[in-house]
């Protein structure tokens, strides 16, 4: 934080740096994939959670259980302890006796038992950890104990245990200090009020009645509001009326340092007072810090947000109860706080020395025989391996397996070749170019499975084109890019010609019905005509509602064959092309369309990287993809990252039309790129949740490729079966033994279910991002675990394409797998919880119940069968030419130096997988993983749930 000159100039120093601590979530409408430990991101991985944890109060890692549980299904081996704890150094304990590495791995395998200070009164007295000898130790560590007596080493713990002083601390936060003087939590007045505010503030629509002077800004509007006479007479607030009026002349920076005056908190204690009043509502707070920095993240209404005016309402609301509760608002700044039971303490360290003395096998006699030294030497080892460090290792070892699951069968196959049943033809019947997302993996993979003349790609799913895009029936552009970049250039759908008249027909349909809604959401929330219009036209919403939960299918269906009917369905097209030598701009400044050389530069950018210069098939389609499910506040959360969080099938459109462009072939064919003139590309949408797949501009294909057209839309539709099927094995829900058509009919029904808290998975099973060619992973069985990045290091002598990639894809995915890290590790405070008491509240976030913090992160429903492991990036280069490639990109190099992902090479010249680790290339070999080999997905998957390993599918060309 730089220096500043004046009070209001530290203030909004400060205030500016604390908002890179709140979560960076916009609003949940165009929900973005981000690393949630952003702020720590410049700390090494490991120092960034142990600093986070502390700071948010959260947990580092998986839990102690969770790690038990590994370790009893084999996920965690001993030998990936034991080769965790061999890089660390080792030595004696004492002359001749245990090495502190033995000791380790004592504590770690079984495992030293969780004890905490709240519950450890009971485990001493009723749960029997005294009356005899943990049964899981090792027959070492039972015959080395035999002689022993468990209360008698107990009490030789505790007696070299130190005793702890009682500590005080001054409170931080006023609440703190008003609880401990009178008893009473003003946050139980102050929030709920707050939220009250902000919420109403930052409503995109929901609310009934819109914030009087909202337009003048958060702070402004608010103290109007609390400043009117009996506006408020809420125990421990009825101070409020008169701060407020007080605040009447000053803007919310001098509010801020005004009631940190009066709150007796010096200059020098700003920083933290106002950090901790932050971080008391840190989701709200984030999204108001948001909006602030990126007002093109409101969906509808751009109101002036700001993190300094939140944080003055805040100091009003506190001051004024603070006032209340203690008659002097300075008053909490006298109170000192004890911290935890100083007894319990003492007793939950003994508890965790005797545990690990069992596991150890430290019996009494060996005990009393060191000498002082060497005990306090021992006891200080068990002591400092606490539970943080304890699950380091583990999460050290988990994500070892892991790697070897991946690296092992992946070398394996690549070595053996060829071992299919079938040869690829000379010349594809059509190649299909998905987004790289991990939830395409299984849909890729049935599709060359059933025919071996497709192949599949994978590009970023806005395919290199970044544009504000206004669909036919969008009231105003989105960004369908990565959040990231701005779009420079935007893209309307319009109707095609001679489609006007339906166009103008659909218009006024849809407003009359959107006229129509709108008056019976205002009418249903009056007073007298609200009571009256449910009591008489409620009965009219039992069928719908019937319809919703008995048979959410055929109802979903039937609203579509309406709509369908009734609505009028123009055909349309894109408005994408501009001349050279104009430049159209729209009213908010941006490039109307794209130019020819524009538009060679976004086709090369997705066919150059893959390597697709050329061998192209007759047909090539173009997928983007995006999520539809009912009563689903993270449904953007479902769709395409690299779209910004909006669906990618624009993106797909428009890259298809672009590439059959004459101007654009030509283009192409100076770089290299050479499209046969008998190669047409065709745009469409895969919706992840339901396997729906549609196609775009299927009336322009030439007549001549209607039989590859019919073809390909066949296999698609067998393969979203074969897909749905696969994705039924998670849900329980799903019977055993459904067959791909019963896959396909449940997933379209969890869509539509009007109570679904899981309507798809998500991103819940990344682990693996894969760049190479597809021949590497072709064939290959990979759980729908990995994103496929389509990359061919042999053409790409300069590294010009890596570059481009990484700089996508280490971002995007890197954070996607980082938030379900988080997530998943600490649900209630990354995560946000389970789905089942969330409220939408405002069109911006939901709550949990009708009043609470904006909950951030995701939910346990979307993490729950996640593996919580950094992502693991298998690259198909050389070491040289990727660290090289690395350096160039300051934020692709942070991620790899400071470990939040994990890197390993596929060398094209051959070799075993090399692993970067601290600056080092280690080769990963050797022969605890195989490569199992099945006769298709199919077989392979039926009847289990769990995540599966590698295996080779022979049905499948290589």
């Amino acid at each position: 934080m730089s220096l500043a000159s004046s009070p209001r100039e530290r203030l909004a120093a400060i205030v500016e740096h604390q908002g890179h601590l709140l979560p960076a979530q916009g609003p949940i409408g165009v929900f973005i994939h981000h690393n949630t430990l952003h702020a720590f991101q410049h700390l090494p991985f490991e120092q960034a959670l142990l600093e986070a944890s502390k700071l948010f109060k959260t947990e580092p890692y998986m839990t102690a259980a969770g790690f038990r549980q590994a370790i009893d299904k084999g996920r965690i081996r001993p030998e990936d302890i034991d080769a965790v704890l061999a890089q660390e150094p080792d030595e004696e304990l004492w002359p001749g006796g245990m090495t502190l590495r033995m000791l380790r791995r004592a504590m770690l395998l079984p495992g030293v038992r969780e004890f905490w200070p709240e519950t450890i009164a009971w485990d001493m007295n009723e749960g029997e950890i005294l009356d005899h000898f943990r049964g899981d130790l090792a027959p070492a560590a039972r015959a080395a104990l035999s002689q022993d007596d468990p209360k008698e080493l107990f009490r030789f713990c505790q007696a070299h245990t130190a005793r702890l002083p009682v500590e005080l601390s001054a409170p931080v936060r006023p609440r703190d200090g008003v609880l401990a003087a009178a008893g009473f939590d003003i946050d139980g007045v102050v929030q709920p009020l707050l939220i009250k505010l902000t919420g109403v503030f930052l409503d995109q629509g929901l609310a009934f009645w819109t914030m009087p002077h909202r337009a003048d800004g958060f702070w402004s509007a608010s103290r109007r509001i609390l400043s009117q006479p009996l506006a408020l007479d809420a125990h421990g607030l009825r101070r409020l009326t008169g701060y407020a009026r007080m605040a009447s002349q000053w803007d919310g920076t001098e509010a801020v340092q005004r009631f940190l005056e009066m709150l007796g908190v010096v200059e020098q204690d700003w920083e933290t007072v106002m950090q901790a009043e932050l971080l008391a509502l840190p989701g709200w707070a984030g999204l108001m810090h948001q909006l602030e920095l990126d007002p093109s993240l409101y969906p509808h209404d751009v109101v002036p947000a700001s993190l300094m005016d939140f944080l003055a309402v805040r100091l009003l609301l506190t001051t004024a109860a603070t006032a209340g509760a203690t008659g002097d608002p300075r008053h909490w700044r006298q109170q000192r706080l004890s911290k935890a039971d100083p007894k319990a303490v003492q007793l939950v360290q003994t508890a965790v020395l005797f545990d690990a003395v069992q596991l150890a096998g430290l019996s009494l006699k060996v005990l009393a025989a060191l000498a002082p030294t060497e005990l306090q030497r021992a006891f200080g080892a068990i002591q400092d391996f606490g539970d943080w460090p304890r699950r380091h290792v583990l999460q050290l070892a988990y994500e070892r397996r892991h790697a070897r699951q991946i690296l092992l069968p992946l070398d394996r196959y690549r070595k053996q070749g060829s071992l299919v049943l079938q040869e690829t033809p000379q010349r594809m019947a059509a190649q299909v170019i998905f987004c790289i997302d991990e939830r395409e993996e299984s849909i890729r993979r049935h599709l060359e499975e059933i025919d071996p003349a497709v192949e599949t790609l994978g590009s970023a799913g806005f395919f290199a084109v970044a544009m504000k895009y206004t669909g036919i029936d969008d009231a105003h552009g989105a960004a369908l890019c990565p959040v990231v970049v701005k779009p420079q250039h935007a893209v309307t759908e319009q109707p095609a010609h001679g489609h006007q008249e339906s166009y103008r027909r659909r218009k006024v349909l849809r407003r009359l019905w959107a006229r129509n809604s709108r008056s019976w959401f205002i009418f249903s929330r009056t007073m007298v005509r609200g009571w009256l219009g449910t009591t008489l036209l409620g009965l009219f919403t039992i069928l719908p509602l019937a319809g919703r939960v008995l048979n959410p299918y055929r109802y979903g269906r039937l609203v579509k064959w309406l709509n369908d009917a009734v609505v009028p369905q123009p055909r349309t097209e894109l408005a994408f092309m501009r001349e050279h030598n104009r430049q159209e701009v729209s009213a908010d400044g941006l490039l109307q369309g794209f130019a020819i050389t524009e538009r060679v530069d976004r086709v090369a950018a997705v066919l150059g990287p893959a390597g697709l210069r050329n061998g192209f098939a007759r047909l090539v389609v173009v997928l983007g993809h995006g999520s539809t499910s009912l009563n689903n506040p993270h449904e953007s959360a479902h769709d395409c990252g690299a779209c910004g969080g909006r669906r990618g099938g624009p993106n797909g459109r428009l890259l298809a039309a672009m590439a059959n462009h004459p101007g654009v072939r030509a283009g192409l064919r100076e770089r290299g790129i050479l499209i046969p003139d008998d190669t047409w590309f065709v745009g469409g949408y895969h919706d992840t949740c339901n396997d729906d797949v549609d196609l775009f501009d299927l009336e322009a294909v030439p007549s001549t490729h209607t039989a590859d057209l019919a073809k390909i839309r066949v296999r698609l539709d067998q393969a979203r079966a074969l897909s749905a099927q696969e994705r039924a094995r998670r849900f329980e829900a799903a019977a055993w033994g459904i067959d791909a058509a019963g896959g396909l009919r449940h997933v379209q029904e969890r869509a539509e279910h009007l109570a679904e808290p899981r309507p798809e998975y998500g991103h819940c099973t990344n682990a693996v991002c894969i760049v190479g060619r597809r021949s590497t992973t072709r064939g290959l069985f990979l759980d729908r675990r990995a994103f496929l990045v389509s990359y061919d290091a042999t053409q790409d002598p300069t590294n010009v394409s890596l570059a481009a990639l990484l700089s996508a894809v280490i971002p995007v995915c890197g954070g996607i797998s980082l938030e379900y890290y988080f997530s998943y590790v600490d649900n209630e405070s990354y995560g946000c919880g389970t789905k089942l008491p969330h409220n939408v509240t405002g069109l911006i976030g939901v709550m949990n119940g009708y009043e609470s913090d904006l909950r951030t992160g995701l939910p346990w429903q979307m993490v729950e069968i996640h593996e919580p492991v950094r992502l693991l990036f298998v690259i198909e280069t050389s070491p040289d030419r990727l660290l090289e490639t690395m350096r160039k990109n300051p934020q692709v190099w942070e991620f790899l130096v400071n470990r939040w992902i994990r890197i390993a090479v596929l060398d094209p010249a051959g070799g075993p997988p090399l692993q970067y680790r601290d600056g080092v290339w280690e080769p990963v070999e050797g022969d605890d993983e195989l490569l199992p080999v099945a006769s298709s997905s199919a077989a392979w998957y039926a009847g289990r749930r769990e995540h599966l390993p590698l295996a080779q599918i022979r049905s499948v060309a290589s």
